[in-house]
């Protein structure tokens, strides 16, 4: 869908600076719910080092560097990283050196080491919108991976109702609240295009911060683009690009997979 609208999370705005409060909303209740308690999990099982792949503002990260991991941060958006970085700095000097966070795109990324266990959390792999960027992206991830070490994917598994050519949102309008200036964020998604083809979908969002009396101060259109990937087809994926399947999960709390939850896989390198 051509649109004038930046991509998620690119600028210093409120997108970004109501991410996680957006994020808390979102997953109390999901099939995202429970995630944290998984990763660091997975963490106690493979040990460290670990890289947090799209970390955004390090909602993953400082709890796995709480958990005494050394942690690699990777993100492509400056914004969401400005965040996580004003996070460190009110750390303890012992936590805050357990995080480093690197400005990457995930399709080509080069740290020079390898990891015990890489995690890929709250749909990031989705933000790839051609099998060519996912292979492009698992590729790097397998050479950052130790040969025994785990990589954890998360992506939702497609409901197909919701993937036909001429859904609409609702139009809702959903408010939090914003962290630093205490005003209502008004958040509407107002046009979705969805290419059943392309297996992508293009989603305008318009956030709207209004004052305490009732003036709209200021707004941000932007485009929310995703790319579902059916679970018959991810496998194929991970095996043709070096993995092999370990666990697959339909939620973070264990449950077998399943039609319209999560895909949680859980991989290790072929070789």
């Amino acid at each position: 869908m051509a649109s004038p609208d930046p991509r998620f999370y690119a600028t210093d705005d409120l997108g970004t600076q109501t991410y996680d409060v957006f994020a808390d909303l979102h997953i109390v209740g999901s099939s995202v719910e429970g995630d944290v308690e998984f990763y660091r999990a997975a963490a106690r099982r493979t040990g460290g080092p670990v890289l947090d792949v799209g970390c955004g503002t390090g909602r993953i990260a400082f709890e796995l560097t709480a958990d005494g991991w050394d942690v690699v941060g990777l993100d492509r958006s400056e914004a969401m990283l400005a965040i996580a970085e004003r996070r460190r700095a009110g750390q303890s000097t012992q936590m805050a050196a357990r995080l480093e966070l690197v400005e990457a795109d995930m399709t080509d990324f080069d740290l020079g080491r390898t990891f015990a266990l890489i995690i890929a959390p709250y749909r990031v792999f989705q933000f790839l919108l051609t099998p060519e960027a996912q292979r492009s992206a698992l590729a790097a991830l397998r050479r950052h991976l130790a040969p025994d070490g785990e990589l954890v994917l998360d992506l939702f598994d497609p409901r197909l109702d919701l993937c036909l050519p001429d859904i609409r949102p609702s139009g809702d309008v959903e408010v939090v609240r914003h962290p630093v200036t205490g005003n209502d964020v008004r958040v509407q998604r107002l046009e979705r295009v969805n290419d059943p083809v392309r297996q992508v979908f293009d989603e305008v969002w318009l956030s709207t911060e209004v004052g305490r009396d009732g003036r709209e101060l200021r707004s941000l259109r932007e485009t929310l683009s995703l790319r579902w990937t059916y679970r018959w087809e991810m496998r194929h994926l991970l095996e043709l690009s070096g993995f092999a399947v370990v666990s697959e999960f339909g939620d973070f709390l264990g449950s077998p997979p399943a039609y319209a939850r999560e895909q949680v896989w859980i991989v290790r390198r072929t070789d």
